[in-house]
């Protein structure tokens, strides 16, 4: 009996219409109505958002953290980290089930009030390639998002936007490489099965797509190259984030300051040029940053710094 049940949902992403199964390759894919996910909305209206890392550094990755983070009306998001922390799938999906606040969901009608969740895997750009299974046990535990650490070419972070996707049809400019299991992760999206394989594309690329590709640039080699990444994504259509991280970039350069300025500079002026938001460190000068294509704040979510930002 399950059997059968896999193979007709198997049938129905066949049969599915091509508009939400395949990407279309001229043109961008108009923003839906309504979203799903909060960030994702956010986006759409060029607004700031604002999150934390949990199960990193001081912030935990406990049902007890999730339920206080669920109460935080400050965050947007919430970044899970599993490239620090050991890759603990299991506690991650406990953390993400006391993430979600049922009340708020009645109150509101929708599942848009819960926090997006976003997670930092532990493989770096240039191994993807042959960790691609990564992807595919956060994003079928239900994540909104993947954040890829290192991503320092135009073949990696298109690496990386593949292993988000589910296959495509055949001559598809990029191809997709998640396997499919079903049911899942709709169940954190509050949706149906093939309700959630409409909004599983990705941002911008796919008419319904809410899953967002987070490329952490935090290298010199990653800085020199962000402008080709830039241009080639926005040249597919592709909606990312650039995180500008200057933790690793900071040690890349050595400790020099001033490199590591121009590099936040550097990844800013990409991001803008090509229309892809920003992610950056804590929440200074926020108003500062918005004007240079920041759009993503990670640390840092006070009722100040929304204000700032006009939230």
């Amino acid at each position: 009996m399950l059997m059968r049940v896999y193979f007709a949902l198997i049938l129905l992403l066949a049969l599915a219409p091509t508009s939400w199964r395949v990407a279309n390759a001229q043109a961008p894919a108009p923003a839906p109505a309504g979203r799903t996910t909060k960030v994702a909305s956010l986006l759409d209206q060029d607004k700031a958002v604002f999150g934390l890392i949990a199960n990193f550094g001081g912030d935990g990755g406990a049902p007890i953290d999730a339920i206080g983070h669920s109460k935080n009306p400050n965050l947007d998001f919430v970044m899970y980290d599993l490239e620090h922390s050991p890759f603990d799938v299991a506690s991650m999906r406990t953390y993400m089930q006391f993430l979600l606040d049922p009340a708020a969901i009645a109150a509101a009608g929708s599942t848009n009030v819960v926090k997006t969740v976003v997670v930092r895997i532990g493989a770096y750009g240039r191994e993807l390639d042959k960790n691609t299974w990564m992807v595919k046990n956060v994003l079928d535990s239900g994540a909104q998002g993947v954040v890829f650490p290192f991503i320092e070419s135009p073949e990696q972070a298109f690496t990386a936007v593949k292993a988000m996707r589910y296959a495509q049809k055949p001559g598809t400019p990029i191809e997709g490489l998640r396997g499919f299991a079903g049911p899942a992760p709709e169940r954190f999206w509050g949706l149906s099965l093939p309700e959630y394989l409409q909004r599983a594309g990705i941002w911008r690329l796919e008419p319904k797509g809410e899953l967002i590709p987070w490329l952490l640039i935090e290298t010199r080699a990653g800085v020199e190259h962000v402008r080709e990444i830039a241009r080639q994504l926005h040249d597919q259509h592709v909606g990312a984030i650039l995180w500008a991280g200057t933790g690793d970039m900071g040690a890349s350069y050595q400790g020099d300051q001033k490199a590591v300025d121009a590099g936040v500079d550097t990844i800013l002026a990409a991001g803008k040029e090509f229309g892809l938001p920003v992610a950056m460190n804590g929440s200074a000068n926020v108003k500062q940053r918005i004007s240079q294509g920041a759009r993503v704040f990670i640390g840092g979510a006070t009722p100040a710094a929304r204000q700032e930002a006009g939230r």
